[in-house]
């Protein structure tokens, strides 16, 4: 039957919901890159920038369960729309105003809509895509994410230096709003109300999709029972914890302790974004050819995550003791690159064990993450300066 079966569900992942994604890494770095140039425009103190960038993931990290909640009970499309136009409207808005009362505002409520993004955007690749395939399916998700970092920094400074810091959250916010209407007239909650889908595509879909109980009002609270609920989020926090690493400490890390200059740190530490960025491709195109394989769900995900997790440590162990810099930067990236091996499998596994809770589940597991991520690169470069 798959020669009958067309492929909407897979430029339903790729052309919304992984662009959704990636203009959000861009939201969310627009800050921490421009953070200098507005404190110096506006004569913020260290603490009242400080404060601007944190309240972000503060709020992020707090919609998260909330967020993924109503994408449960409302359907991706009502939710990723209306927060995805709030967060828009919220970069729009950041330029117009020169206090720190209206900055932090502005954050605040960013912070907040864009909670929603992930747990929504796991919750519509759960409906859209088999079980067979949401690896490879959660792989285009996590491109998304991992190419902002790669895009965001020298696109923002280049507008920067071009058109000034008010450029970059009117384009950003315009983007956002564009993206923002191509996902309500793209996007339905379920494949069988979409106009362009196929019979037999719907009937494939359908027939990969485990049987789930619906969502009752008590999921949080089920959830917290469970054991290996609590065990999920420990071991995303550890791997966020390796993660943090390169979205926080490597440019500081290359100059001050392996001696590079700044323009050799700015190429060098995109090398493990690349690499992690080709990485979950492959895990996600290994992780579903083994879940065919053997049919299990544990065999598949398991030993995957497993094994990322091990050379991933291992990896920046060795790093820290090479001598020569094509030994630690190689080394570099294959540790980022087996991270992004686990996080495929992690977020494969919400959809796959969370099933009806799979929005609770996917920003329980966020929530975890969220703590290593409030420290942004606004809080390196300032340790580098020696100012705080």
């Amino acid at each position: 039957m798959l020669h009958t079966v067309n492929h909407l569900r897979w430029k339903i992942v790729a052309l919304l919901v992984a662009p959704l994604t990636f203009v959000m890494t861009l939201d969310r770095t627009a800050m921490a890159v421009a953070a200098p140039t507005i404190q110096n425009e506006l004569g913020l103190s260290i603490v009242e920038m400080s404060m601007i960038l944190t309240i972000y993931f503060w709020a992020y990290a707090i919609g998260q369960i909330p967020a993924g909640r109503a994408a449960e009970r409302f359907g991706s499309r009502r939710v990723l729309f209306g927060t995805s136009t709030l967060w828009s409207l919220m970069m729009l808005a950041t330029p117009l105003g020169t206090s720190f009362a209206w900055l932090f505002g502005c954050r605040l409520v960013l912070g907040g809509a864009q909670s929603a993004d992930w747990s929504s955007s796991v919750v519509a690749l759960k409906r859209w895509v088999p079980a067979s395939e949401r690896a490879k399916g959660n792989a285009l998700l996590l491109a998304g994410l991992y190419l902002g970092p790669i895009v965001s920094a020298p696109l923002t400074a280049w507008t920067i230096a071009r058109f000034g810091w008010h450029a970059v959250f009117f384009g950003f916010g315009a983007l956002g709003l564009l993206l923002g209407a191509f996902w309500w007239f793209g996007y339905r909650d379920t494949p069988a109300a979409h106009p362009l889908i196929t019979k037999a595509e719907v009937e494939y879909i359908a027939a990969g999709q485990p049987p789930e109980r619906v969502a009752a009002r008590s999921a949080l609270r089920r959830c917290l029972k469970q054991w290996r609920f609590w065990i999920f989020g420990i071991q995303y926090f550890l791997l966020v914890l390796i993660q943090s690493f390169y979205t926080t400490w490597l440019p500081t890390y290359l100059m001050r302790a392996r001696g590079l200059s700044l323009k050799a740190m700015g190429l060098y530490a995109s090398l493990p974004w690349v690499a992690v960025f080709v990485a979950v491709f492959v895990a996600g195109a290994f992780s579903d050819w083994l879940l065919r394989k053997t049919g299990s769900i544990y065999r598949a995900r398991t030993p995957v995550a497993m094994t990322g997790f091990v050379v991933s440590a291992l990896a920046l162990t060795a790093a820290s003791r090479a001598e020569s810099m094509a030994m630690v930067i190689g080394l570099l990236c294959l540790s980022f690159a087996a991270v992004g091996f686990v996080q495929v499998v992690v977020w494969s596994a919400t959809q796959d064990l969370g099933r009806a809770f799979a929005g609770v589940m996917s920003g329980w597991t966020n929530v975890w993450g969220g703590p290593l991520e409030r420290r942004g690169p606004h809080d390196a470069r300032v340790d580098r300066q020696g100012h705080a």
